[in-house]
């Protein structure tokens, strides 16, 4: 174990992990305080890889959470960020290497997701063959599941299953022995040949080219305005709140009110400042045109992601081909 200072030792192989630096601490916590809610006897981990200094605060002896403090290299300055995505998304690809002393598995979340159910435990110790990752396939290829990526078609690469990065189930010492972490730096210094899209997601998708477990969307699901009616029918494990305008901003009242109750209630007890923050949701009626539209195009897009959908036979359903 090296390149960071930890404020506890671990205690199990396994680990829950979120990688974020300031801007999204106290929305790690509120995951972290959900999981932790749902397990109480849990034998794996809950570990924040951060960027900075140790926030001093006290859900994180509550929680007993294992915060792991670790100083950005200077060589990832030049690498592609957005107002969205800073330094600190880089973070879970290097975290294999970093925590390999520690945990032969990893279950990596982003930060602005929240949990509703689902057997975590099971979830990490799933058989996902010979892959070092198992992943969700990204949105992006729910509706045409051979949909060429960007990042595929700028780097003369085939057709192949794209993820999104926000849910990572990692095989470390798989992880490692395929050199993961080093194709995927390679692929962020040659971003100028391509399109400067997602960030770590490129990179790691670049590197793996479909080598990856697929998992039900249920361990994933996108919450944006394509996505809202269809949350009702899929009643899945993990939000993720992926777009750009998160709930905690949501000056429209387009994001549901349980999700941004569930948010407020959690940053008014442990970061009020936060809280006091956040907009105040709009009145009913204010978005009757936005919400026509955006139930029209999820009554014409059903059709075209239930086959994506109908691939799962339940929440542990592993596609490892």
């Amino acid at each position: 174990m090296s390149g960071f200072t930890a404020n506890r030792p671990a205690e199990h192989r396994q680990t829950i992990l979120m990688c974020c630096d300031d801007n999204y601490f106290p929305f790690a916590t509120l995951l972290a305080q959900q999981i932790s809610d749902a397990f109480p006897e849990r034998q794996f981990d809950i570990c924040i890889l951060y960027s900075g200094d140790f926030p001093q605060h006290p859900i994180i002896e509550t929680l007993g959470l294992r915060l792991l403090e670790i100083e950005i290299p200077e060589s990832w300055q030049g690498l592609a960020t957005s107002k969205k995505i800073t330094l600190a998304a880089y973070l879970r690809i290097i975290a294999p290497r970093l925590l390999a002393d520690d945990y032969d598995r990893i279950l990596y979340l982003d930060s602005d997701m929240i949990y509703q159910r689902g057997d975590i435990e099971k979830l990490i110790a799933l058989d996902i063959g010979d892959h070092a990752v198992a992943a969700v396939r990204d949105n992006y290829q729910h509706r045409a599941p051979n949909r060429l990526a960007a990042e595929f078609k700028a780097n003369n690469k085939s057709v192949a299953p794209y993820f999104n990065s926000g849910m990572l189930l990692i095989d470390v010492p798989k992880f490692i022995e395929l050199g993961i972490e080093e194709k995927s730096f390679e692929w962020t210094k040659n971003r100028e040949k391509g399109p400067r899209v997602k960030h770590d997601q490129r990179a790691l998708n670049l590197a793996l080219h479909g080598d990856w477990a697929e998992l039900s969307p249920v361990w994933n699901w996108p919450c944006f305005h394509r996505y809202f009616f269809l949350t009702h029918f899929i009643d899945p494990c993990f939000i993720h709140f992926l777009s750009s305008r998160k709930p905690w901003r949501d000056v429209n009242g387009i994001y549901s009110a349980t999700h941004v109750r569930v948010i407020h209630d959690h940053l008014a007890k442990h970061f009020p400042e936060a809280a006091k923050a956040m907009p105040e949701r709009p009145k009913p009626g204010t978005e009757f045109g936005k919400w026509l539209w955006i139930f029209v195009r999820h009554a014409l897009d059903y059709r075209r992601i239930a086959p994506y959908l109908n691939r799962f036979s339940g929440d542990f359903d592993v596609k490892t081909k």
